[in-house]
């Protein structure tokens, strides 16, 4: 199996979830930011109930967003440091190999 790795594909999607990740957080504060007093005792805690609620979710798919982001990052490192590893082993193998004269 022959894993292929673009770095710049890589880093365009992890730009795109860091950008993700930049929205949801503005979403959360945006939302956080709801008043619930135009509405009727009865539904004013509801309200604030509901609008916690939303702006923990949208704070926690931020976060996901940014692990999206550093996680890809990461592998393509991991990915390409490695093939920096094996050319270099390679190197070495073929000069052992080659019969020297």
């Amino acid at each position: 199996m022959t894993l292929h790795v673009e770095p710049a594909k890589v880093q365009s999607t992890a730009t795109a979830w860091d950008t993700e990740n930049l929205n949801l957080t503005a979403t959360a504060k945006q939302i956080s930011g709801v008043d619930s007093g135009g509405f009727t005792p009865t539904v004013s805690g509801l309200v604030g109930q509901f609008i916690e609620a939303w702006a923990a979710i949208t704070t926690k798919s931020a976060r996901v967003a940014e692990s999206q982001a550093d996680g890809l990052r990461s592998t393509a490192i991991d990915i390409l440091e490695s093939d920096a590893k094996t050319d270099v082993n390679a190197s070495l193998v073929l000069r052992s190999i080659k019969e020297t004269r």
